[in-house]
């Protein structure tokens, strides 16, 4: 069976927006690209062999090229638009199911992935990841487009209503590092605290003993 991770990116400029009031503009770019790179290297090493990074940002593109990842940008503005003209791009290139995850799950692992497409991988249906505020921070589904991808504000809730209406299977996995998405000071201080090797962990303790060492020192 031909899977495909679907990982999309926004622009490295105006991504993590809500991380504003703890990282400068130039550190949440550092953090974007750690988070993906994290991701990316958890797919590495995991059962997934196809992996498609969609973004309109070409500095983007480069980092999937460093990973042998294929790149996509999507012709229609908006998340959801964007995933769906990757799942039409799966399935061209011969996709039998899709594993979308975004880019700000840096504690994933290959074990989660694993998991994930093992509990999807019998029969036709759905598996969804939970974020801890009811978002959706992975979503399996064979064939590629079962249901529609319904990300942003309560998209659990909607991903679940969407398959239900069509009687479309679900199953649940979450864990830890699969359920943690980087969208608040909380959350950069639980992956600080939390025992990790990731990069992005590297890169905040990087910008946090700068700040140590230079308090009166802010970047652009």
């Amino acid at each position: 069976m031909v899977v495909y991770a679907i990982v999309p990116v926004k622009r490295l400029g105006v991504s993590k927006r809500r991380l504003s009031q703890s990282l400068t503009l130039h550190e949440r770019k550092a953090l974007t690209v750690a988070m993906l790179e994290d991701v990316l290297n958890a797919l590495k090493t995991s059962v997934i062999e196809k992996v498609l990074v969609v973004s309109n940002d070409p500095k983007v593109g480069s980092i999937a090229e460093k990973f042998g990842a294929d790149f996509f940008s999507p012709l229609r503005k908006g998340l959801n638009c964007a995933i769906e003209e990757a799942f039409v791009w799966c399935m061209r290139n011969k996709a039998d199911s899709v594993l979308v995850l975004p880019s700000d799950i840096p504690l994933l692992n290959s074990v989660d992935i694993n998991t994930i497409v093992d509990l999807g991988s019998i029969g036709r249906g759905v598996v969804l990841v939970p974020s801890r505020d009811c978002g959706t921070n992975a979503f399996y589904q064979c064939p590629p487009h079962l249901i529609h991808a319904c990300f942003g504000a309560e998209s659990f809730n909607k991903h679940m209503q969407e398959a239900y209406s069509k009687d479309v299977r679900v199953k649940f996995y979450y864990s830890l590092g699969a359920g943690l998405d980087i969208d608040s000071g909380d959350d950069l201080k639980i992956l600080l605290k939390v025992q990790n090797n990731t990069l992005s962990k590297k890169v905040l303790q990087e910008f946090k003993n700068e700040k140590l060492e230079n308090p009166g020192k802010i970047k652009n």
